[in-house]
């Protein structure tokens, strides 16, 4: 498996205001490698039950995933939705749905 396709994972800084609020207040963006695969269509069908819209998998090596919740591809921003454990230990496919909006 190649994997040919650069990813960006989004580590977001936590902050914690005054009155106890927690929000971001500074994200860092890590280089990875991936490959890049069409959402199964049972993995689509049970995410949208959920109200959610799966776009894209990236499958990429386990020891380089960190648990970020959302990445950036082709100057997109993803939102993770999952994580599926695959027969292959080494790797890690991230479910992915595209960020639309302000923030995405």
């Amino acid at each position: 498996m190649e994997y040919t396709e650069i990813i960006y994972l989004v580590n977001k800084v936590l902050e914690e205001d005054e009155i106890g609020n927690v929000k971001t207040s500074s994200f860092t963006l890590t280089k990875r490698y991936a490959k890049k695969q069409s959402v199964r269509t049972n993995e689509y069908y049970s995410a949208v039950e959920t109200g959610l819209t799966p776009s894209v998998e990236f499958v990429m090596k386990r020891l380089d995933y960190d648990g970020q919740m959302e990445l950036n591809y082709n100057n997109n921003r993803y939102m993770v939705i999952r994580t599926i454990d695959p027969k292959n230990k080494y790797d890690i496919v991230l479910v992915c749905a595209r960020k639309m909006g302000i923030n995405g």
